[in-house]
């Protein structure tokens, strides 16, 4: 199928803010139901605001078929294997930037935002949180986020107007003469021992070093290491590197909503914008929060961080914008004789904007 150009995506990662830190911290699951709610103020906001097309990403709990119940063919969904993990939220990425999505709104946490970036490293992106740790994500009413993306989709917003390019934590893992290449949002954990399991890291002992592009004292996860120690902000250039396990200095930090875990460090400093931070041996990745590469003992991780992830969308900014140039008003001709000169001049000086 080939999409309109006036069209966005919305990817819900159903799995997200269901993970096993709900069963040892005081998070609060994000229910299906709001899932589709959320959805489906953004997909009504999105038709009202003027795009032709709505797609949604196809996903096995059906959430997405829930969602789109009453819209017609103005909704479609983006073809793809719905196998429960990560790769349908990658795979429906590119599939939106090649059907030409103008903007992509996505429904999740830290790791669904790092799988929107792996499928589309430069994606207009608008993040709403919905999973457990929410760093990279914000918390957005979905009829905004639908009208923000609709404004942009028909180009009465320009995006590079209300976006910016955020961070990422470029990552080269050479194992063995492989070569892979990743990326995180957040932050980049090396982990002791080589067992992926369920992926969320729920024993803190087990890191040894941190590397964090946005480390706020206010986040929760494991940024919030690096962001107790040695703060940089989202849009600050660099990050940080923390480095665990031994040394005199300690600090708490809440690894998850409501649960907080003292650590030891050695050291924290500050890493430069594209400068690179190599890491020999054995190891596991945790990329944003969830392990999931082994790296051998002949293996090498290199990092650096740079302004090279997604193209974020400030959805306030969007809509302020439109409202400054008058979208969101028009002259009823009908009434036309009934209104003062003076309230003519003003609503078709805003409705030429």
């Amino acid at each position: 199928m080939t999409s309109s150009t006036r069209s966005i995506a919305i990817l819900a990662n159903p799995r997200a803010g269901k993970d096993m830190r709900r069963l040892v911290s005081e998070s609060t699951p994000t229910s299906d139901s709001s899932k589709i709610g959320i959805v489906r103020r953004s997909i009504s906001a999105a038709l009202e605001t003027g795009v032709d097309t709505v797609l949604l990403m196809s996903d096995r709990s059906g959430l997405g078929l829930r969602a789109a119940e009453g819209f017609g063919s103005r909704v479609a969904f983006i073809d793809g294997p719905q196998e429960g993990t990560r790769l349908d939220t990658i795979r429906s990425a590119k599939l939106a930037r090649d059907m030409g999505a103008a903007v992509v709104i996505s429904l999740g946490g830290d790791g669904t935002c790092r799988d929107v970036a792996t499928g589309w490293t430069d994606a207009p992106l608008i993040a709403i949180s919905t999973g457990t740790n929410n760093v990279y994500p914000t918390a957005i009413d979905g009829t905004s986020a639908g009208t923000a993306a609709a404004l942009i989709a028909t180009g009465r917003v320009s995006l590079e107007d209300v976006a910016r390019r955020s961070k990422c934590l470029s990552v080269r893992i050479d194992d063995g003469g492989e070569k892979f290449d990743d990326l995180a949002l957040v932050d980049l954990a090396v982990v002791q021992g080589d067992f992926v399991g369920a992926r969320a890291i729920n024993d803190a002992r087990t890191i040894s070093m941190i590397v964090a592009a946005i480390a706020t004292p206010s986040s929760t996860g494991l940024s919030s290491i690096a962001g107790r120690i040695l703060p940089i902000g989202r849009w600050e250039a660099g990050g940080v590197t923390v480095h665990l396990g031994r040394g005199a200095s300690q600090v708490r930090v809440p690894l998850s909503p409501g649960t907080f875990s003292s650590l030891r460090f050695e050291r924290a400093q500050l890493l430069s914008d594209g400068e690179e931070l190599v890491v020999h041996g054995r190891c596991m990745l945790a990329f944003d929060g969830e392990r999931d590469r082994i790296v051998s003992s002949a293996g090498s991780v290199s990092v650096r961080v740079q302004f090279a992830g997604p193209r974020l969308i400030d959805v306030p900014a969007a809509l302020d914008r439109a409202a400054r140039h008058g979208a969101f008003v028009s002259l009823d001709r009908t009434l036309h004789d009934s209104v003062s000169p003076s309230t003519v001049s003003r609503t078709a000086c805003a409705e030429k904007v």
